[in-house]
C-alpha cells in the first residue's frame, strides 16, 4: 500500500479492515480512528506561511474593513502558528463535546475553525474575536460562537445583527470550482504608499506610468535617494512618492525622510524638481486653501489651533466665497432684525466671518471649532449665539461631549478621583437616584444629585482618610458621629444625603444591611428671620431700571422665590384683569395686582418690547442672551445679584415680608391664599409671629 504525502481529501472514505467485519463500534474501529489521526499529524506541514493572514501590532486599527476568504487551505498554512489563548479554546472544545456529544472529527474541524478565528484576530490587531468574523469562517460558525463565548473570546456586536447572507451553494468535490471576477477593493500601492481601488493590480495607475515612462527620461529601478528604499523606478535619483510629497510641501523636505499618508491621485509626479512647485507664494491668496470641501470625511479628530488664525485677523483675512458672503449677509439681516446691541452683535459676527474665511460655508461647521476659537481672549468672539444661527440652518456638526449636562461632568470627575471600589458604588447610588435602578421611579437631575454631593463629599473625604476602603464598612456608629459633627439644618442635611446614599445601596444589593436604618434625626424648628425697618426703608431705590424694580417688588411685597420668577410665563400676566399666575408643580397660585406691582409691571413690558421687540422667548423675565436663545431657556440666577448693594439676600426679603403678614393676621389660611404657601409652613411663621398665641396649642 502506497502513501501520498499530505493530507488526505474530506471526501475520502473510511479505511476498511481486509478480510474482516465493517463494524463502526468496537476496538478494531478505534485503533483506525487512531490509526487515521497519527497519519494526519504526520503528514500535516511544520512550516508556518507569514503571508498568510500576517499578525500586526496589537491596537492598531484597519484603515478600511475587508472581507476575508477563509478555508481549510488558508488553515493549513498557519497549523505551526503559536496563537494566543489556543490553549485555553481547546480545553472549552473539550467541555463542548462533553455537554453536546459530538465526534471526534467534528472536534477536529472545530480546532481548525477557531484556528482561522484566532490568527485572524491577530491579523486585525485585536485582543478579541469579533463577531463579523464569525461570517468568514466556513463551518460550523454556531458551535464556534458557543466556544468563544464560553472562553471570553468573542466581542458582541453592539446593536442586533441584520439576517445573515445565504450561503453560497456547495459544489460538488470533482467539479471544477469557477471563480467570478474580483470586486474593486481598497488596497496600497507598493511603490508610493497610497490607496486605491483595483481588482488585480498592486501598483496605482500614476506608479504603473511613472515606471513605463516620465516625461523625457526612463525611470530606472534603484535606491531613492531620500526615503532610502530600495528596488523602485527612479528619475534623477528620486522615486514617484518622493517627488510629489517635494513638489507639494516646497524643496526645504527634500532633506526630510518621510511622506505624508495620502490617496492615489491620477496626476502624474513632475519630471523635474527644479520645476514642480518651487515658485515663491503670493502673500494674497484669492481663497483660502483650507476651505472644507462639502461631503468630505475627516480621516482624523483633531483639535484645531485659531492662535495664529488669530493673529492674521488683525490684519488680513482670506477672501470670502460667494456662500460665505450670502451667510453673513443671512447673519446680518437677523441682528438687524432682532436688534441686536452692538457688542454682542460685533462679537457673534467675527466667529463666522473667521470661521467661514478659512473653511468656507458650503460644509457644515464643527462645534467644536467654534468653541476652540472663542478660548482664544485676544480679540472678541462669541459662541453661544454663532451655534444657535447655524444649527438652524443645518450647518453645524453638534460637539456632544461640550453639550452633556455640566453637573454630569463635575461628578464623573469627582468619581473618578475616588479610590475605585467607592467610585463604583457611588456610581450605582447616582443610577438608583436618576431612576435607572432595579425600581422604576421618576428620578433626580444631575443638578439635584450635585447638591447632594456637596454634602457628601468631605464626609467621604474623612472616611477614606480614616482607611474606608468600601461603603460596607461602615456602620451606624460612622454616621452619628458624621451627623455629630455639624448641628442644626446642616447636621439635618447629612441624615437626609446618607440616609438616601444607603438606602439606594441596600436597594440594588451593593451592600448587606443600611446603617442608617432606625436613626431618627428630631426636627428643627428654626425662626424665621426678622429684618429691622429702618434696613427696609428705601430697599427699592437701590433699583437701577425696570427690570431690577419689578423683581424686588414681587419678592418684597409678593414673596415670590427666585425659581417662581425665573418660570413666570408672559401669558400669566394679565394687565387687563390685574393678576399674575405663577405655576408651581401640581398647582397654581394667583396674585391680584395693586397698583405699585402694577406700574412696575407696565413698564418692564413696555421696555421688554422696546429692547427685544421680535423676540420669541415666552419667558416674563429674560435678559439680552435669553432673548436670542432659539432654545426658549429661561433666564439664570445671577439676578439674584440686584439684592447685593441692599445688604439684605432675596430669601430674607421674602420671609420677612411672610412672617410680617403672620404678624398682622395670625390666620394660617390667609397665608396660605395670599402666599400659595403650605399648611405647615404657614403655622410655623404665625408660632414665629405671635408664640404667646400658640404655645398651648395641643403638639
Amino acid at each position: 500500500m502506497l502513501l501520498y504525502s499530505g493530507l488526505a481529501p474530506t471526501h475520502a472514505q473510511p479505511l476498511k479492515k481486509y478480510g474482516g467485519r465493517t463494524g463502526r463500534t468496537g476496538t478494531d474501529q478505534r485503533e483506525r480512528l487512531h490509526w487515521v489521526e497519527h497519519l494526519r499529524a504526520a503528514a500535516a506541514p511544520t512550516w508556518d506561511d507569514p503571508a498568510v493572514l500576517p499578525p500586526v501590532v496589537p491596537g492598531q486599527l484597519p484603515l478600511f474593513p475587508v472581507r476575508r476568504k477563509l478555508s481549510i487551505d488558508v488553515c493549513r498554512r498557519i497549523l505551526q502558528r503559536p496563537l494566543a489563548g489556543y490553549d485555553e479554546v481547546v480545553e472549552h472544545i473539550a467541555a463542548f463535546a462533553a455537554d453536546t456529544d459530538i465526534s471526534k472529527p467534528m472536534q477536529r474541524k472545530l480546532h481548525e475553525m477557531l484556528r482561522l478565528a484566532l490568527a485572524v484576530r491577530d491579523a486585525d490587531g485585536d485582543d478579541l474575536v469579533d463577531e463579523l468574523v464569525l461570517d468568514d469562517i466556513p463551518n460550523y460558525c454556531r458551535s464556534v460562537r458557543a466556544i468563544l463565548l464560553r472562553a471570553e473570546m468573542l466581542r458582541l456586536l453592539p446593536e442586533p445583527r441584520e439576517p445573515e447572507r445565504p450561503q453560497r451553494a456547495r459544489t460538488s468535490r470533482t467539479t471544477r470550482r469557477v471563480w467570478a471576477p474580483r470586486a474593486m477593493t481598497p488596497r496600497s500601492c507598493k511603490q508610493c504608499g497610497s490607496w486605491f481601488a483595483a481588482k488585480r493590480k498592486a501598483t496605482c495607475e500614476p506608479c504603473s506610468s511613472f515606471a513605463r515612462k516620465s516625461g523625457s527620461s526612463s525611470a530606472t529601478p534603484g535606491a531613492c535617494n531620500r526615503c532610502r528604499r530600495v528596488d523602485l523606478p527612479l528619475v534623477d535619483g528620486h522615486c514617484r512618492r518622493c517627488r510629489w510629497h517635494v513638489a507639494n510641501h516646497g524643496p526645504g523636505d527634500i532633506a526630510q525622510f518621510g511622506t505624508q499618508l495620502w490617496l492615489s491621485s491620477p496626476v502624474p509626479a513632475p519630471t523635474s524638481l527644479r520645476r514642480s512647485g518651487m515658485a515663491p507664494p503670493t502673500l494674497h491668496r484669492p481663497v483660502s486653501e483650507h476651505v472644507m470641501v462639502p461631503g468630505q470625511e475627516r480621516l482624523f479628530e483633531l483639535r484645531r489651533d485659531w492662535s495664529p488664525v488669530v493673529e492674521l485677523a488683525r490684519h488680513d483675512l482670506p477672501t470670502l466665497t460667494d456662500s460665505a458672503v450670502r451667510l453673513l449677509a443671512d447673519l446680518d439681516s437677523v441682528m438687524k432684525q432682532e436688534m441686536w446691541s452692538t457688542d454682542p452683535a460685533t462679537k457673534t459676527r467675527n466667529t463666522p466671518t473667521v470661521m467661514v474665511s478659512w473653511l468656507g460655508a458650503d460644509a457644515p461647521l464643527l462645534e467644536s471649532d467654534i468653541r476652540a476659537l472663542v478660548d482664544n481672549r485676544s480679540l472678541k468672539f462669541s459662541g453661544r449665539r454663532v451655534t444657535q444661527f447655524l444649527e438652524a440652518r443645518g450647518l453645524l456638526i453638534p460637539d456632544a461631549e461640550f453639550r452633556r449636562d455640566a453637573y454630569q461632568k463635575r461628578l464623573e470627575d469627582e468619581l473618578a478621583a475616588l479610590p475605585a471600589t467607592i467610585a463604583h458604588e457611588l456610581s450605582v447610588w447616582i443610577k438608583a437616584v436618576r431612576g435607572e435602578g432595579k425600581w422604576e421611579h421618576a428620578g433626580r437631575t444631575y443638578r439635584s444629585i450635585a447638591r447632594y454631593w456637596h454634602v457628601l463629599d468631605p464626609i467621604l473625604r474623612g472616611w477614606i482618610g480614616d482607611g474606608t476602603e468600601s461603603l460596607r464598612e461602615i456602620t451606624q456608629d460612622d454616621v452619628k458621629r458624621a451627623i455629630a459633627t455639624r448641628r442644626g439644618t446642616p447636621a439635618r442635611s447629612i441624615h437626609i444625603v446618607l440616609r438616601n446614599v444607603f438606602r439606594a445601596l441596600r436597594q440594588e444589593s451593593v451592600i448587606f444591611r443600611d446603617p442608617t436604618r432606625g436613626l431618627v434625626f428630631a426636627g428643627i424648628n428654626k425662626t424665621p428671620p426678622s429684618v429691622p425697618s429702618d434696613r427696609l426703608a428705601g430697599v427699592l431705590s437701590y433699583a437701577q431700571n425696570d427690570f431690577q424694580r419689578f423683581v424686588m417688588v414681587l419678592v418684597c411685597v409678593h414673596a415670590l422665590s427666585g425659581t417662581d420668577m425665573r418660570h413666570l410665563l408672559l401669558t400669566d400676566l394679565d394687565l387687563a384683569r390685574e393678576r399674575l399666575i405663577v405655576r408651581r408643580p401640581g398647582k397654581r397660585h394667583i396674585i391680584y395686582l395693586e397698583e405699585l406691582t402694577y406700574r412696575c409691571a407696565s413698564a418692564w413690558l413696555r421696555e421688554r418690547h422696546r429692547r427685544w421687540p421680535v423676540t420669541t422667548n415666552p419667558h416674563l423675565l429674560i435678559n439680552r442672551w435669553t432673548a436670542v436663545d432659539t432654545t426658549h431657556s429661561p433666564i439664570g440666577t445671577s439676578f439674584t445679584a440686584i439684592f447685593r448693594p441692599t445688604g439684605l439676600t432675596m430669601p430674607t426679603l421674602r420671609q420677612d415680608r411672610i412672617r410680617d403678614e403672620a404678624f398682622e393676621a395670625d390666620d394660617p389660611l390667609h397665608l396660605m391664599r395670599l402666599f400659595g404657601i403650605s399648611s405647615h409652613t404657614a403655622m410655623r411663621y404665625v408660632t414665629a409671629a405671635n408664640p404667646e398665641r400658640t404655645a398651648k396649642l395641643p403638639r
